[in-house]
């Protein structure tokens, strides 16, 4: 990479941005067998749009944890591993799967920090009720400020690498 006559931002940019692609095509995956089973958002294909959006934005935010590890470890089962361990407690302790107001106190404590919960909120209130502008952009601060903290240590980590 030192030699490289490619930006070596361009290089975290590129391997950033490939995550959140993606997660971007699964999500069109899941949104075509979505449609071919009877589901289609109220916002239409704004809305569409807009949760492909979100689910890119927050993937760039998500992909800054992978890499920060993966710099830092330099091992791919390690960086699995204590990915799924950050990842699935907090998709389990989000409103993904169940509704706030199911959950128990210390539960929904946590999930109201949480930024899965944040954008699930989002991506739900798009598909069933419409632009509530307050969920989105809530959504939208939390995942802005989490990409700035993952993926400036991604950057940090990239730097001490290559440096």
């Amino acid at each position: 990479m030192l030699v490289t006559r490619v930006s070596r931002a361009a290089i975290l940019l590129g391997r950033i941005s490939a995550d959140a692609f993606r997660m971007v095509v699964q999500s069109i995956i899941i949104l075509i067998l979505a449609y071919v089973l009877g589901a289609w958002p109220t916002t239409g294909i704004p809305g569409l749009l807009l949760m492909l959006l979100t689910i890119a934005l927050f993937g760039l935010s998500w992909a800054g944890i992978s890499l920060s590890l993966a710099l830092k470890t330099k091992n791919a089962e390690s960086v699995f591993g204590i990915g799924a361990f950050l990842t699935f407690p907090l998709l389990f302790i989000s409103t993904a799967l169940t509704p706030l107001s199911f959950m128990p106190d210390w539960m929904q404590t946590v999930s109201k920090l949480n930024p899965i919960s944040y954008t699930v909120d989002a991506l739900r209130v798009v598909f069933l009720t419409g632009f509530d502008w307050t969920t989105i952009l809530a959504a939208y601060a939390v995942f802005g400020l989490l990409g700035v903290v993952t993926l400036g240590a991604a950057v940090y980590q990239f730097k001490k690498v290559v440096g």
